[in-house]
């Protein structure tokens, strides 16, 4: 395991078992590399891998804090949890992967993005609903229907246009075929170059 991760383990694990607690102040990359007799980069980049998955908070010209908002743990029983309940259900079980999961779905000031979700306040709504008002409008009729099998038009002449000035090659947009990926485009030229009078799909000799 390379050095940073294994301070990053370290540092996370006391974070979680709470030996770090919220709004701590970390030491500096320098010190701490020279506490640990290890390069200043290997901090650095346990700092960055923190600072990424929300358990640390940068202060600009303060330093390092353990976020005040530390994602918990799924599965993990918080304390109203623990309360003697009237009835209580079965527990579900748990898959060995449960406690190393993290709750993506949280958003704090530190981290105002989450997984597949996107923030619906009434400003947020009424910018969307103009945005999509103006692109409906925008619309032509060509984006309703079928286009053009080869690629639209505006960009196979704009790739002509790069090929020229960057490759000097000349070329037609007819001669240009957009097409959805490597795979597409060598079933394509598969379709093209194979011998119809051939059951098997391919010529004994080399096609060039």
């Amino acid at each position: 395991m390379p050095i940073f991760r294994q301070v990053y383990m370290q540092m996370r694990s006391a974070i979680l078992a709470g030996t770090l607690r919220p709004g701590t102040k970390l030491p500096s990359t320098r010190d701490l590399a020279t506490q640990l007799a290890v390069s200043r980069s290997v901090i650095v980049s346990a700092y960055e891998q923190l600072l990424a998955e929300g358990y640390t908070s940068g202060k600009v010209g303060s330093g390092t804090y353990i976020s005040s908002d530390i994602p918990e743990l799924i599965g993990q029983r918080s304390a109203r949890a623990k309360r003697p309940a009237r009835v209580r259900r079965a527990a579900a079980p748990q898959t060995p992967f449960d406690a190393d999961l993290l709750d993506a779905t949280r958003r704090n000031d530190d981290r105002p993005f989450n997984l597949g979700r996107t923030l619906l306040d009434a400003r947020t709504v009424d910018v969307w609903r103009k945005l999509s008002l103006q692109s409906v409008r925008s619309i032509s009729r060509m984006h309703l229907g079928y286009s053009d099998p080869r690629g639209l038009p505006e960009l196979r002449r704009s790739i002509c246009d790069y090929l020229q000035a960057a490759r000097s090659v000349r070329c037609d947009p007819e001669q240009i075929v957009v097409t959805g990926g490597t795979p597409q485009a060598i079933d394509i030229v598969i379709r093209v170059l194979l011998d119809p009078d051939n059951r098997f799909g391919w010529r004994t000799r080399a096609i060039r």
